[in-house]
């Protein structure tokens, strides 16, 4: 059964910390997700907003999407304080998305994939609530050892997310680094 991360001691630290933002620096990562726009983002997992703030200058709305409502208390506090209106927070499950279909305009589920016991729950859920023409992006930690993530074991290739995703949406970018890789894809129209 694949581990969830899970707002424990110090986790604020654990996903903000320096040697994370070294190594997965997010806005690289947004930048790679060609946003912009009048767009809504919907960030499965985004639990305090490491994605979602940066993501939120590019978009007119970010649906924060989290099942740990400890997250999101951060998150909404976090985005007071900064006055990021334009980030929203959700408390719902990746594999039973609470939005109606066709209702956003790019998914991105970083780090979160190699957590489902079944993924495509997150891929046929991203493709009932995205529009046509919508975006997914994937983002998640190399399956090799890196300074940082879950066992290797539980880590899965881009092949093997390839494999699950390519049934509902088309391949249109890819970006790796030694330590995560990030696929781009479209909705294709079924």
């Amino acid at each position: 059964m694949p581990h969830r991360f899970e707002a424990s001691e110090g986790f604020v630290d654990r996903l903000e910390g320096p040697e994370r933002r070294r190594l997965i620096p997010p806005r690289e990562v947004v930048s790679n997700m060609s946003l912009g726009g009048d767009r809504i983002l919907l960030d499965l997992g985004a639990g305090i907003g490491y994605l979602s703030f940066p993501a939120s200058e590019h978009v007119s709305t970010v649906l924060a999407l989290d099942a740990e409502a400890k997250m999101l208390s951060v998150l909404s506090e976090r985005s007071r304080s900064s006055g990021a209106r334009r980030v929203e927070p959700l408390l719902g499950e990746i594999t039973s998305l609470p939005l109606v279909s066709s209702s956003v305009d790019h998914v991105l589920a970083a780090f979160v994939y190699h957590e489902l016991s079944n993924p495509r729950r997150l891929v046929d859920e991203s493709w009932r609530v995205l529009r046509d023409g919508g975006r997914l992006t994937i983002v998640d930690l190399q399956k090799r050892e890196t300074p940082i993530g879950p066992p290797v074991n539980e880590r899965k290739t881009p092949a093997e997310v390839l494999r699950i995703v390519n049934r509902r949406f088309e391949l249109r970018s890819r970006h790796e680094t030694p330590v995560y890789y990030q696929l781009g894809f479209i909705k294709k129209t079924l």
